[in-house]
């Protein structure tokens, strides 16, 4: 889906629909700063389930506050949040670099889902890398950022239709 509209985005991949939006390429981005910070934290809270070695044995139950943290984030947004300022695109945007750096971000993402697999992920909880006093399992972490980066790719592509 990225690739698709980084494509079709052609010269526009970097323009900014109108003040204080962000372009497709700035919300890529942003979709690379958010799992390159939520990376360490998901590593860090797998090593812990496969040390339990905790298989799972019914299908993945999302706790309260990944119901929630799905709910929000669903496109179409429901409202709009701004993001704290280390989870913002970059200033220095490199928009040759753009598609590139998200892709290799999602598959660091996509290993850590192909590891997770077969484990308990939904019992095994983990510090959010957004809030500090906040806990959710590694599966409701998993699902949240699915749902970010399906609000931001909606939103991409609405900024596309908007310029």
């Amino acid at each position: 889906r990225a690739r698709d509209l980084a494509e079709r985005a052609g010269e526009k991949f970097a323009v900014r629909p109108a003040p204080g939006r962000w372009s497709v390429a700035e919300n890529l981005d942003h979709l690379r700063a958010s799992s390159e910070l939520a990376l360490p934290k998901l590593e860090t809270a797998l090593a812990e389930a496969r040390k339990q070695a905790v298989a799972a044995t019914t299908p993945y139950q999302l706790d309260l506050i990944g119901k929630l943290l799905i709910w929000s984030l669903e496109p179409p947004s429901k409202f709009r949040v701004p993001a704290p300022p280390r989870f913002l695109p970059a200033r220095d945007l490199d928009p040759s670099r753009v598609l590139a750096d998200f892709l290799d971000s999602q598959e660091r993402v996509l290993k850590i889902v192909r590891v997770a697999d077969g484990l308990a992920v939904d019992r095994v909880k983990m510090q959010s890398p957004f809030a500090k006093y906040v806990r959710y399992s590694i599966w409701s972490a998993l699902c949240a950022a699915a749902s970010h980066q399906r609000r931001h790719l909606w939103q991409a592509e609405r900024a596309l239709q908007q310029i």
